[in-house]
């Protein structure tokens, strides 16, 4: 399965918890009664999660199924 989903479990987990956010904010409709509220709310999960990203990385780490082609 290493193969298969690349990267840490943390970043798959960002998703999920991305994902039940979405969810859980749809739900209550608060995109359309609190969207003020609900752009913050996903601008900062967005930015929480692109630092995560950037702070857990390592130097070599794998990134992508194929190799980026120097041309």
């Amino acid at each position: 399965m290493k193969g298969i989903f690349l990267g840490k479990p943390l970043h798959w987990l960002l998703w999920v918890a991305i994902l039940g956010l979405l969810v859980a904010l749809g739900s209550q409709k608060l995109h359309t009664r609190e969207f003020n509220l609900f752009t913050f709310i996903v601008l900062a999960v967005t930015a929480a999660s692109i630092l995560s990203i950037v702070l857990t990385y390592r130097k070599g780490e794998r990134i992508t199924r194929e190799p980026f082609d120097d041309d």
